[in-house]
């Protein structure tokens, strides 16, 4: 009928998808061929920097034309002048950014990114370190769209660990303060008492901050009221039990120091969160591991929480059969 607006049936719109999918398979393959083919003839041009640009663009874990990318630079910097060098760095810095603003996930994205830096004559490392810092803002805010996809959440925590492994890297270059970083691990975990990164880059600079055993100790205790606050709000997440068998594995080595009286208070905390949460794994089993170390525990107790263990953590019950041996 006239003046009618035709709606496409799903079949049409199935083949039109796949005619557009074609045509991208189709470019995409061609820039793959003509990547190959300088590669073979190990042509370090222009060109092959606007083809290995083109395929990244659409496939940025593809490491080969990433490495290829670096030797055709390399090249550069043995017949081209520094002035056009840098140009050319800061070009590529750029490409960079647009890469990890959509393939945020990507190892050798971030790698790219740490490999141009160290070759630029003056590197904005505080606008570096401001990137690292939006990106780890932008992402604090996505987990709560993801929090139901387990799949995405997954993706979204590759992406946080590369992104404070090039902040650690930028850390170091830029000489910033330990202490500033510090207190930015803070701020991320209060905003997230599951920011396995925040707590992982905390155990990495607090060695650092503090080389006198004395101060480490004082420090650690400290460590541990901050654990017992994340771990009384989120018991069930994995990420504060880690940081929190860090601070125990570290505080035992501090010499002169009377790290058992530290345990037993941790010991009387972890009960009574077990009377708020008696089925919650992980305070069981640190539970557990804290009254073996101290070995002033009876068989019997630590028998009765290996019991709890296995019956409402079924997966890894080899493992806690393996400990019964150990008691």
């Amino acid at each position: 009928m006239h003046g009618v607006l035709k709606v496409k049936t799903s079949e049409e719109k199935a083949r039109e998808l796949k005619a557009k999918e074609k045509i991208k398979i189709d470019e995409y393959r061609s820039l793959v061929n003509a990547y190959t083919e300088h590669r073979k003839l190990n042509e370090f041009n222009d060109n092959s920097l606007l083809v290995t640009k083109k395929v990244l663009e659409i496939n940025p874990e593809y490491y080969t034309v990433w490495n290829f990318r670096r030797d055709t630079i390399n090249h550069f910097a043995t017949v081209k002048d520094n002035e056009t060098m840098q140009t050319l760095y800061t070009s590529e810095m750029k490409f960079i950014e647009e890469c990890i603003q959509r393939y945020t996930k990507s190892y050798w994205v971030w790698y790219h990114r740490k490999w141009i830096s160290q070759r630029i004559d003056k590197c904005d490392w505080d606008r570096e370190l401001k990137l690292c810092s939006k990106l780890l803002d932008l992402d604090l805010r996505n987990c709560k769209l993801y929090i139901l996809n387990s799949k995405e959440s997954q993706r979204q925590s590759i992406a946080k660990v590369h992104c404070w492994g090039y902040r650690r890297f930028v850390g170091e270059r830029s000489n910033i303060a330990l202490k500033k970083e510090f207190d930015y691990t803070t701020v991320k975990i209060e905003q997230n008492f599951s920011n396995y990164s925040a707590w992982h880059q905390r155990s990495a600079l607090l060695p650092k901050m503090y080389t006198e055993p004395t101060e480490l100790f004082d420090c650690l205790v400290q460590e541990f009221e901050l654990v017992r606050n994340a771990a009384f709000t989120e018991p069930k997440d994995q990420s504060t039990w880690i940081y929190h068998k860090w601070l125990v594995g570290t505080i035992k080595t501090i010499p002169n120091c009377n790290y058992k009286e530290v345990l037993e208070g941790e010991i009387v905390a972890i009960n009574e969160l077990l009377e708020i949460e008696p089925d919650c794994k992980w305070p069981i089993y640190t539970l557990l591991t804290l009254k073996m170390e101290l070995g002033n525990s009876t068989k019997e107790e630590l028998q009765s929480l290996l019991n709890n263990l296995k019956s409402i953590d079924s997966d890894h019950i080899k493992y806690y059969e393996s400990l019964e041996t150990q008691i």
